[in-house]
């Protein structure tokens, strides 16, 4: 055999040995890749929804995050697995239970204010009332509430009254001791801020002005509501009666509340 034809046959044998080694670099190369997005990472998520224009120092510390294990290829860009860079922050945004935690979501706490907390049909409004009404001493900024009301009328000449959770969910700007930090008041009156929308300050506004009311403190831990109803002498005294006899019963002593009046 002679050298030229050495040499021609060198040449392709020596290029394939080369492809195989590129083949098997790129494979390790992919399988490190594959192996790496497959790992598992911590990261922080919501543990329940935070309202647009929080604090980042009340998310770090209000039972706001938790921790929880995802693949690496599932984590969002920006995402933290500390709360401490989001201290000097504010949320820009709703941040819904379950989304991961990101800096994207917040901005800067001199951007915030109570303008972050609302938008839209929403509005604030201020609620003057007697202490325990507004939960003076017990709610907090960043707090939701319910506010239940109680209506007196008259149907002919038989007096009613009705009650009803009418409003839910509404966010605590600030709380009445904030609110009333620094101004001439008395012990008999507070203040709490709270964010609804336009036809829910109606709402409050009509039961103000027409009963009596009060507010609720609503859990910050899986906060549920019960069926909607409406409270009225007959559902008082029948409650705990056969359904059979209890109508026929109230008629007897207390015929103005039969027909849930």
């Amino acid at each position: 055999m002679t050298k030229s034809r050495l040499r021609n046959l060198a040449l392709p044998l020596g290029l394939a040995a080369l492809a195989a080694i590129l083949v098997g670099i790129y494979i390790t190369s992919f399988r490190n890749s594959v192996t790496h997005g497959a790992g598992l990472v911590k990261v922080l998520v919501a543990a329940r929804d935070i309202p647009a224009g929080t604090e980042g120092s009340t998310v770090a510390g209000g039972s706001y995050l938790k921790t929880q294990t995802m693949p690496r290829r599932a984590v969002v860009p920006g995402s933290v697995t500390t709360a401490a860079p989001l201290t000097s922050l504010v949320t820009g945004g709703a941040i819904y239970k379950g989304e991961q935690i990101t800096l994207r979501q917040f901005k800067p706490i001199a951007q915030g204010g109570i303008f972050a907390k609302f938008s839209g049909n929403e509005r604030v409004v201020a609620v003057p009332g007697e202490p325990r009404q507004v939960l003076a001493g017990t709610v907090s900024t960043g707090d939701h509430v319910d506010v239940v009301a109680n209506v007196k009328y008259r149907v002919g000449s038989l007096d009613r009254a009705t009650t009803k959770v009418v409003l839910r969910n509404l966010l605590v700007l600030k709380s009445p001791d904030e609110s009333n930090a620094g101004s001439v008041g008395t012990a008999d009156s507070a203040s709490i801020t709270l964010a609804m929308t336009d036809k829910q300050s109606q709402t409050l506004l009509w039961a103000m002005k027409n009963g009596a009311w009060f507010m609720a403190l609503r859990p910050t831990s899986r906060p549920l509501n019960s069926r909607p109803t409406v409270e009225t002498l007959y559902s008082i005294l029948s409650r705990g009666l056969p359904a059979g006899s209890a109508q026929k019963q109230i008629a007897g002593m207390y015929p103005e509340g039969v027909n849930g009046q």
